[in-house]
This record gives C-alpha cells, sequence and structure tokens, in this order.
C-alpha cells in the first residue's frame, strides 16, 4: 500500500524542480519539500511558499503509482491564489484538478462534498450559492419583513439579509459562528420572537427556493455532518494528503470545519501560511480561533528573496508574532523614510515620494505603489493624498434634495431595501450640515450617515435621537411622496440646525428649491498617478493594502489613514519606538492586533524602497527623538 510518510524525495528530484522554476531551492525549503507528515509551516513574507507548495506537487505526480485510488486535496482561501498554484505547476496542474484529487478554494470543498450533497438530498435540486448582495436583493423582495425592516432599521440594525442560519443549531443569528438565535436588547420577548419568527420564515422560503448564502454553505455542512458522523471518515479516506495554502486567511468557521475533519485522524495535513499577514478575517471576536502554528523551526520559510536585510532589520519586529527573518544584501541600501506633511501639504506627498523614487532609480523596475487601509468616508482616508483617486462607483451625492430623493425613491422600488434608504435620508441630514458649515463637534470634521447617527444617539437628551429616528422611519413608508417629503425634511433640517447651533444659509436653500434631477452617474476608474520632474516619470499605483497582499514591489508608500484610531502615527510609530517589554504588552491589545498586521503587510511589499507618509500633528516628540537622530530612518518634512 502507498505511504506518503515514506516518500524518499531524492537530490534528482530537487534538482528536477529546480529546473522547471529556474532557480535554486535553498535549505529550508528542501527541507520541507522532503518532509511528509502532518505539520504547520510558518513563511515569511517573500519566502517562496507557494513555489516550495507547487514544488512538492510537481514531484508527487511523478511518485505516486497509477494503482492508488486516493487522492490529494489543495485547498487554497481564494481563486486567485489557486491560480497563482496552477500557473507554477504548469502542465502538472491537470494532475490535481482530476478525480481522485481536488483543487480548489475551501468553499469549493464545502461546497462540493458537503453543502450541495446536503441541498440535494433534502430538496432534490441544486442550490444557488450566492454572495450576501445577491441574496439581500431577494430578501428585501418579501412584503411580509418590510415592518420588520423598518423596526429593525429604527434600532440601528444592518440588513436583514445579514443575519445567517448559525453553524451550530441552525438558528437565524447575527452571525454564522453564535449560538443563540437573534435578538436586540431592551426589547420583550413576545415583540422579538414576532420579528425572530418572519425573518426565519423568509430565510427558511429562500432557502427551499435554493438561494444559500457563501457562509451559510458551511451552516449547512456542519449540519450534515452532525446528521451524517461517518461522512468525516470518508473524507479523510478520500484524502489521505491535504495541503491548506494562506491558512492564517481562514475565517473561523472555515477553520474550525478543517479541524472537524481532519484533528485526531490519519490524514497527513499541511497547513502553511503567515500568521503576521492575517489581514482578512481579523476581529476581536476571532481571537480564539486564530490559526496558532505549531512551530518547527527546521521547517519555517525565514529567507526572503523580495526584501533588502535593512528594510528587513526595521519592519521583521512590526508584527503580532515577532518571527526569524533575512533578506538579501543590497550594496546600496536606501533607508527606510518617513514623510511629514500638514493640512496644508498633503497632497504633495505623493509628488515627494515620486521624486525619491527617480531620485533612487526605482521607476523603471517593478511597479511602485501608495497603500492605505481605509479609502473614503473616513476622516483621513486614501483620497485624502489624491482626490482623484477612485476604484470606480456610482454616484452618492448630489446637488439638491429633489435627487436625493430621487434615488432613495428608486432604491426602494428596486430593492425594497430599508437600509439603503435609511441611508439616503441620512445623507441628506450630514449635506445639509456641510452645506452650513457645521461640523462633529468632537472630532471637528463633516459628518457622514454613521457618524452622524452615532452623535446623536450618544447625546443625553434621548429625544433628539428619537425624533431622527421616528421622522426617518415615516419616510422610509412615505418615500414617494417627494413634495410632502421636501417640505417636512427642510422643517427638521433647521431643527437639527439650532441643535448644533447652526443658521439657514443661501446653500441650504438652494438645496432645497433647485428642481433639476442629477442621474447617478458612475465614475471611471482612476488608480494610477503618474508623475513627472525634468522629463523622467513615474507611475505610481494607489491601492487598499488588502488590494496589494502577496505583490511585490520596487517601492511601497504607506499612507496613515483613520479606523476609530490614526494607524501609522497613533500605533505603527509608537510600536516601533517601544522596548521589547512595552511591545510584549502591545501585542495583546487589540488596537495594536488590528492594525500590526496592516502595517506589516504594507511594509513588506517594497524590495528596495519603503515610506510612511503621516501627519505632523501626530509625530510625537518622543517619535521625533528616536527616528531623527536614527541611522537607520530618513525623516522629510514638507
Amino acid at each position: 500500500m502507498f505511504d506518503f510518510k515514506k516518500l524518499n524525495i531524492t537530490d534528482e528530484d530537487i534538482a528536477f524542480v529546480e529546473n522547471h522554476f529556474g532557480f535554486k531551492f535553498n535549505e529550508r525549503q528542501k527541507k520541507i519539500i522532503r518532509f511528509w507528515d502532518s505539520t504547520d509551516i510558518q513563511a515569511c513574507p517573500g519566502s517562496g511558499k507557494t513555489t516550495t507548495l507547487a514544488a512538492k506537487l510537481i514531484i508527487l505526480t511523478n511518485k505516486i503509482p497509477k494503482s492508488f485510488k486516493q487522492g490529494v486535496c489543495v485547498i487554497t482561501h481564494t481563486n486567485v491564489a489557486v491560480a497563482e498554484i496552477k500557473s507554477k505547476l504548469d502542465s502538472f496542474s491537470n494532475f490535481y484538478f482530476n478525480y481522485p484529487n481536488h483543487f480548489g478554494t475551501i468553499q469549493s470543498v464545502v461546497d462540493k462534498f458537503f453543502t450541495i450533497p446536503a441541498y440535494k438530498n433534502e430538496f432534490k435540486q441544486s442550490p444557488n450559492i450566492t454572495d450576501t448582495d445577491s441574496y439581500c436583493k431577494e430578501i428585501n423582495k418579501f412584503k411580509s419583513l418590510y415592518g420588520t425592516a423598518l423596526f429593525l432599521s429604527a434600532k440601528g440594525v444592518d440588513e436583514i439579509g445579514y443575519l445567517s442560519f448559525n453553524m451550530h443549531n441552525f438558528s437565524v443569528s447575527k452571525t454564522i459562528n453564535e449560538v443563540s438565535p437573534f435578538t436586540i436588547d431592551g426589547i420583550s420577548q413576545d415583540k422579538m420572537l414576532i420579528h425572530y419568527k418572519k425573518i426565519e420564515d423568509a430565510k427558511n422560503k429562500l432557502l427551499k427556493d435554493g438561494f444559500v448564502k457563501y457562509d451559510e454553505a458551511y451552516s449547512i455542512a456542519f449540519k450534515y455532518l452532525r446528521e451524517n458522523p461517518q461522512l468525516k471518515d470518508l473524507f479523510i479516506k478520500r484524502f489521505p494528503l491535504i495541503f491548506i495554502d494562506e491558512m492564517q486567511d481562514m475565517e473561523t468557521h472555515q477553520s474550525e470545519l478543517i479541524s472537524y475533519l481532519c484533528d485526531g485522524t490519519s490524514a497527513i495535513v499541511q497547513k502553511i501560511g503567515d500568521i503576521n499577514q492575517s489581514i482578512f478575517n481579523y476581529s476581536s471576536s476571532d481571537k480564539q480561533n486564530e490559526w496558532q502554528p505549531k512551530i518547527n523551526s527546521d521547517l519555517q520559510l525565514t529567507e526572503t528573496t523580495r526584501i533588502s536585510e535593512n528594510i528587513v532589520q526595521v519592519v521583521k519586529d512590526i508584527c503580532v508574532a515577532p518571527q526569524v527573518m533575512t533578506g538579501w544584501i543590497n550594496p546600496t541600501p536606501l533607508k527606510p523614510t518617513i514623510i511629514l506633511f500638514d493640512n496644508n501639504s498633503i497632497l504633495k506627498v505623493k509628488d515627494k515620494f515620486g521624486e525619491l523614487l527617480i531620485q533612487h532609480n526605482l521607476h523603471k523596475g517593478k511597479p511602485c505603489k501608495a497603500v492605505g487601509a481605509r479609502l473614503s468616508d473616513s476622516r483621513l482616508n486614501i483620497n485624502s493624498y489624491w482626490n482623484e483617486f477612485n476604484r470606480g462607483y456610482n454616484k452618492k451625492d448630489f446637488s439638491n434634495i429633489t435627487s436625493f430623493l430621487e434615488n432613495a425613491n428608486q432604491l426602494a422600488l428596486q430593492s425594497r431595501n430599508v437600509n439603503e434608504v435609511r441611508k439616503s435620508l441620512l445623507s441628506i441630514f450630514c449635506k445639509c450640515l456641510r452645506l452650513c458649515k457645521v461640523k462633529h463637534p468632537v472630532t471637528g470634521f463633516y459628518f457622514t450617515p454613521f457618524t452622524l447617527y452615532q452623535y446623536l444617539n450618544s447625546l443625553d437628551d434621548l429625544s433628539i435621537s428619537k425624533k431622527m429616528n421616528d421622522n426617518i422611519t415615516k419616510w422610509i413608508t412615505t418615500i414617494s411622496k417627494t413634495e410632502i417629503l421636501k417640505v417636512e425634511i427642510e422643517t427638521y433640517v433647521s431643527d437639527l440646525l439650532a441643535t448644533f447651533g447652526g443658521q439657514v444659509n443661501d446653500d441650504l436653500k438652494q438645496f432645497f428649491t433647485n428642481p433639476e434631477v442629477e442621474v447617478a452617474s458612475e465614475k471611471v476608474e482612476n488608480r494610477i498617478y503618474h508623475f513627472t520632474t525634468n522629463g523622467q516619470e513615474v507611475q505610481i499605483h494607489f491601492d487598499t493594502i488588502h488590494g496589494v497582499k502577496g505583490e511585490t514591489h520596487s517601492a511601497t508608500l504607506y499612507l496613515e489613514t483613520y479606523n476609530r484610531v490614526y494607524d501609522i502615527g497613533s500605533k505603527i510609530l509608537e510600536f516601533i519606538i517601544s522596548t521589547d517589554r512595552q511591545r510584549t504588552r502591545q501585542r495583546t491589545n487589540d488596537a495594536f492586533k488590528k492594525r500590526l498586521p496592516l502595517g506589516y503587510v504594507a511594509m513588506t511589499r517594497a524590495t528596495h524602497f519603503i515610506c510612511l507618509a503621516v501627519h505632523k500633528d501626530r509625530y510625537t516628540e518622543n517619535h521625533k527623538a528616536y527616528f531623527d537622530a536614527s541611522e537607520e530612518w530618513d525623516v522629510i518634512y514638507l
């Protein structure tokens, strides 16, 4: 009988894959290629983990005898990762995309082997497994839920379609990972039960009609496994060897499914990833479910071929779990640089970065990118550095109330989406306050729908938020009566202005009297900023940190943005200047744990040069004492 654990990987096998890829594997990569037992492999950025996994798979195609009837399961987190491994395998990929093997995302595994069979068994048809937005459109069609949607909207609850059958007992819960049925504090049990039953009935009707959200596919799978425990043994019998790539990005329900299927079995399971790059699914509620690899020091990838050693020395400890990392030696190393700006010079940050790229001759190699954690609707976001940056979107802002109400009416007609209509009404209030130069009394920035709702609900005078919620609920039900709403909203806005001590001005009067209906328009994508100096040009690609994960840049500009705190000035710089003892404590703090992985990913994309853009107001005297005197950093004041 064929035994994976007894595989003998020869020097000739290693030479074969080295010839395939056109480079030599280092000793740690060779050890992993030769290791065929369950293990966790922690891999630093740019260490060649995907190529190492591909090498193992290529060698395996020549080792498995034709008489072997079991399969190999290769699981990734995204289709992008599937495509990347497939491209490295080249023609060898055909082996893994054919029976009895399986190569795909964790979603494809749960759908193919559990959710679809379970659904067909119960409903005698195939399900339509879809994204949350599409699911919301379907559930919003239920007239029976309109009153419930209004009720929940007034309580600040998002889309009904966001609620899920949970994976523990198939009750309708706020998230798939919760055990208790959905409820709202402060509401009588009888009233909550009425609304819960309406939601449950609608979801069961959608389920019967074939509509299943991606996350609920896991709930169906767990239910199927509970009812048929022998399926676990059958899965392992089919797949005695399982590879899992990007393990750190698995969500709670995904990692728990993997544990349920594999833990305590005879299967060989090799999990590969980097816990310090877990930026997709971290939340404080998932702390206990983070991947915690069992470190085998001989089977870790610690040599990065991407990042030069001088950058490695600066960034390797800016992470949740310190790890060994060595880079390549750059004979002309460039110091990481902090660009300090103020409100008047923020738009010059990208130009200074462009100057540095051309000065250091980095504009002709791999892409140079500017990345941040937040897009618009934040007091400091990527657009703050380049106003024209956008990823393509539908226009949500209008110059008059007629257009706002027409847009809200269309939303109501098209999807009966109460939450979107509610947000449109809140946007009207925010627009009016902005026209009258009224800002958030605490932050000093203009209101967004979220911050306005949050602020009014935080006031001691509860009648203010109650009046707003009561009005919104009434107006949602009469959204088509435009002329009546105009008058009522104008009266309410006058009262709202008085709450903030604001006054009606000509701009606000024009907002309510202009009858022109503007059409919601789609804005063209614009991500590349062209900087030119002395006849030379560099293209600076703008993107989110999430958007560039896995990429390699010549140079990266990490932009400070705001999400409850200013990430770089308040957390990343503070972490860098801290002592080892302080860092140990900070790594257990949620505010740091949510931002360190983002900072780590942003700062480990570049081969040669990294810059951090920080506002002068967040550059404290402690920061100045550390960075201005540092031999490892340069600081530029705009």
